[in-house]
């Protein structure tokens, strides 16, 4: 997001300084617009947040949050597949094991699934920097039931 936002930031500049390329130029509101856009979602995508409370397990990138409740969680485990299986980083739907999967994902992390029992996804999968610690205290808020 960070080329993208310089690139269009380097063409208004561009256009502001030394005038339009070519005959049909980018509006500058539009590339105002646009470089607000992609800041908005760079800064939206930039962490993920994990948190396991007394209520169930809330994961999200800025503002887009999947919350699961005690009651629908199953279980928990490390996930098994390729990190190119997901296709980068982001929120990705995919499927495993005949299983729907709902995937917040990070490159370079390894993943934890949160088996479901209930819901348009059997899974949950994301990514985190300390899988144990995250799954030791998923299976500490299951044994609260």
């Amino acid at each position: 997001m960070g080329i993208v936002v310089l690139a269009l930031l380097a063409v208004l500049i561009r256009q502001l300084v030394a005038g339009p390329l070519g005959t049909d130029p980018a509006p500058n509101s539009f590339l105002i617009g646009m470089i607000l856009l992609f800041l908005v979602i760079g800064v939206n995508f930039a962490t993920l947040a994990i948190r396991v409370t007394i209520h169930g397990i809330s994961v999200g990138y800025g503002i887009i949050r999947h919350h699961i409740p005690w009651g629908k969680v199953v279980g928990c485990r490390l996930d098994e597949a390729s990190a190119i299986r997901y296709g980068g980083w982001g929120i990705r739907m995919s499927w495993a094991g005949g299983k729907r999967r709902l995937v917040y994902n990070i490159i370079g992390a390894p993943r934890v699934v949160v088996e479901k029992r209930l819901g348009t996804y059997q899974e949950f999968v994301f990514s985190t920097m300390k899988p144990e610690a995250v799954m030791k205290a998923i299976n500490k808020g299951l044994g609260k039931r």
